[in-house]
C-alpha cells in the first residue's frame, strides 16, 4: 500500500526528515506538505483528495495546530491525525488525549518505533522494514 501522507508543519527540514525515515523503512509514499495551517485548511476545503495519515504540529504561524483542528472539524473529513510536536507541555498532552480527532500525541523527532505505533493505532496496513 502506498501511504498518502499530509504533513502540516512550518519546519520544512522536519518534514523532509519524516519523509526520509518513512522511505528508509520501505514505505511507499505520496506526500503533501503545508508549512502554513491556513493554506492546508483552504486546500482541504476545496479538495476531494484523500489521505491515510496527517502529521500536525502545534506551534505554527497564523494559528496553532489546535486552531487548525477547530477549523478542520467543520470539514467532515476522516483523515487520522497525529500530533507531532516539540511541545512537552502536559496541558497539550492532556488536550490531545481529550480531542476526538487525534489518534496520538508524539514529541519530535519521529522515530521508527513511533511510526510502528502510529500505523497500528490508525489501522494502516503498511509494510515496513524494521
Amino acid at each position: 500500500m502506498k501511504l498518502k501522507l499530509l504533513q502540516i508543519d512550518d519546519d520544512s527540514i522536519n518534514n523532509m526528515a519524516n519523509e526520509r525515515l518513512l522511505k528508509k523503512m520501505g514505505v511507499e509514499l505520496e506526500v503533501t506538505n503545508f508549512l502554513n495551517p491556513s493554506e492546508a485548511i483552504s486546500f482541504l476545503t476545496n479538495s476531494e483528495a484523500s489521505y491515510d495519515l496527517m502529521l500536525l504540529d502545534i506551534n505554527m504561524p497564523q494559528y496553532s495546530g489546535w486552531e487548525f483542528l477547530e477549523k478542520y472539524a467543520s470539514l467532515n473529513k476522516t483523515i487520522p491525525i497525529v500530533m507531532l510536536t516539540t511541545s512537552l507541555d502536559p496541558r497539550d498532552q492532556n488536550r490531545a488525549l481529550e480531542n476526538r480527532l487525534l489518534h496520538g500525541f508524539y514529541s519530535k523527532p519521529l522515530t521508527k518505533q513511533m511510526l510502528i505505533e502510529i500505523f497500528h493505532t490508525c489501522q494502516l496496513p503498511i509494510d515496513i522494514v524494521i
